[in-house]
């Protein structure tokens, strides 16, 4: 069986939205496109998640997702692809916070996650699972996030239905 990465299956919908310089949060070394920054865990850590498996491309930016090695304002988007599901959903409006502050006026802040209707019913199927999920989101999660947390308009929210047994929600906002 071939691996193809959550972000190749979906690049037809986010790569609009990733002009100018930007950022991929857990990229796995295969970035959203090729011009943003491959950010991922510590080398250490990353084995670890992985399994000991490398990452698929060069990873030239390490640390965690909920403190960015990037000056305020400084990138054109953010992008992370099943990621957050990894974190209590109590933890989301800090991460998403943190990645808004990177985000110039205009930017957008990018994000793929498993729904959890679809991805249990996904799991039903024989999808393999994923022990680091702690909180797969509803659709409509991330807009009430992003409006909690504020600086954020929502331009879409939704199921990206691409293929039969498709488990995802696509959220993007601008930053304001």
């Amino acid at each position: 069986m071939i691996y193809v990465s959550e972000t190749a299956k979906y690049r037809m919908l986010t790569t609009k939205y990733c002009g100018g310089c930007g950022i991929d949060i857990a990229s796995q070394g295969d970035p959203v496109v090729p011009w943003a920054w491959s950010f991922d865990l510590p080398e250490r850590s990353f084995l670890e998640y992985n399994s000991g498996h490398a990452p698929q491309g060069p990873i030239p930016l390490r640390g965690f997702a909920d403190k960015l090695p990037v000056e305020d304002f400084s990138l054109d988007f953010v992008y992370s692809s099943h990621l957050l599901e990894d974190y209590p959903e109590e933890e989301w409006n800090k991460m998403l916070t943190e990645w808004s502050r990177v985000i110039k006026p205009g930017g957008f802040l990018i994000i793929l996650c498993p729904e959890r209707n679809l991805w249990a019913a996904a799991l039903a199927k024989g999808q393999t699972p994923n022990c680091s999920h702690r909180y797969e989101p509803f659709l409509g999660d991330f807009t009430r996030h992003a409006n909690e947390i504020g600086g954020l308009i929502v331009k879409e929210e939704r199921l990206t239905n691409l293929f039969e047994g498709d488990y995802s929600i696509l959220f993007v906002a601008e930053k304001t």
